[in-house]
């Protein structure tokens, strides 16, 4: 089970700080993916972001 499914499962696990970690490996997979060429990290960061909010169903938001 991924980390973000994890997340979506077990809402006490939703802090801001996993949350930013579960996007941090989602967007270093995204860059394996391309094989590390091309694109940016913000880009990637940002397609990770955007596919951990609309799995866990709402944005990162700092307490």
């Amino acid at each position: 089970m991924s980390d973000a499914n994890r997340l979506k499962e077990n809402s006490t696990n939703a802090t801001p700080e996993n949350l930013r970690r579960v996007i941090a490996e989602q967007a270093y997979y995204l860059a394996e993916q391309r094989g590390f060429a091309g694109g940016s990290s913000l880009g990637d960061w940002l397609e990770a972001e955007a596919r951990i909010h609309h799995i866990y169903g709402k944005p990162v938001v700092d307490e």
